[in-house]
């Protein structure tokens, strides 16, 4: 059984968010996000756009091709 990309996206999202200590609220402060955007990309249902991922990666303080 394969996972869908976005599924992976949000469990390394959520990975990255965790080792950082930050909650969903904090990281997408950070990211210029609302904590009800950040919950969606982490769950999988919605994917963020490219500008918003370079975002997250860098309010998480990991490189862009480590979520993807």
């Amino acid at each position: 059984m394969t996972t869908k990309p976005n599924t992976d996206l949000g469990r390394r999202l959520r990975e990255a968010r965790r080792k950082a200590r930050l909650t969903q609220a904090e990281a997408g402060a950070r990211a210029g996000v609302g904590q009800g955007r950040f919950s969606e990309y982490e769950t999988g249902a919605t994917t963020p756009d490219i500008k918003t991922l370079r975002r997250l990666a860098a309010a998480l303080r990991v490189s862009l091709c480590r979520l993807l």
